[in-house]
């Protein structure tokens, strides 16, 4: 799919790391403004929208996806995006769903705790590094 940079960066995105399968990392943003919502898989490098339920992220179609890419950041909630978020990605080939397990349900729910705001930044696509947690406070 194609991606304009431009209309990505006018987004104001909050990013977080998630495994909701074993060894299938991935980083799942949101549009604080819009409440757009991508996944960026580190395996394949892919790209895509999605709509976050309570326990599942449903990859929705590439047509959504690709016009949201598209378009620059509308700054607030729309109506058409409610009908884009009913639409659903169908694979050709098995072996892309994620399927939910009350292990990747609590491994997004502690995800959560890791968020970070990104606006218009060029490394924003480079995962987050890891919080040295090794130095102690006196």
């Amino acid at each position: 799919m194609e991606m304009n940079f431009s209309s990505w960066n006018t987004h104001c995105w909050v990013s977080r790391r998630l495994e909701l399968v074993p060894g299938h990392p991935f980083i799942q943003r949101v549009c604080h403004e819009c409440g757009r919502a991508f996944v960026d898989e580190y395996l394949t490098g892919q790209r895509y929208a999605i709509h976050v339920a309570i326990f599942k992220l449903h990859r929705l179609s590439d047509q959504v996806t690709s016009r949201w890419l598209s378009e620059q950041c509308p700054a607030d909630l729309l109506v058409a995006d409610d009908a884009d978020r009913q639409t659903r990605f169908i694979p050709k080939a098995t072996g892309n769903a994620m399927p939910p397990s009350p292990t990747a349900t609590a491994n997004a729910l502690n995800a959560v705790r890791n968020t970070e705001y990104v606006k218009g930044i060029l490394g924003q696509n480079a995962p987050p590094q890891p919080r040295d947690t090794s130095a102690s406070s006196s």
